[in-house]
């Protein structure tokens, strides 16, 4: 995915280039869902806070937060 994000700008026809990067979306939708998970596993260890996992992953705690808070708002509204 890295590699077709590299060449996006390299793709001359401006239809190809704009369903090169749909895909490329479509992609980064798909990670954001699968980091909400991971944090929320992560938060789920014994002892683990918002700073630890923080840490552990390289994000602020207030970042860790957000993305907890909105994956587990899209489970709640997906009702899973």
């Amino acid at each position: 995915m890295l590699d077709t994000m590299a060449g996006l700008d390299q793709i001359a026809d401006p239809v190809e280039r704009a369903r090169a990067m749909t895909v490329v979306l479509d992609g980064l939708k798909g990670l954001a869902e699968l980091r909400g998970e991971v944090v929320v596993e992560l938060l789920a260890r014994p002892g683990a806070s918002l700073r630890t996992v923080g840490d552990d992953i390289g994000l602020h705690h207030t970042t860790v937060r957000s993305i907890r808070d909105s994956h587990l708002r899209r489970l709640e509204r997906d009702g899973t």
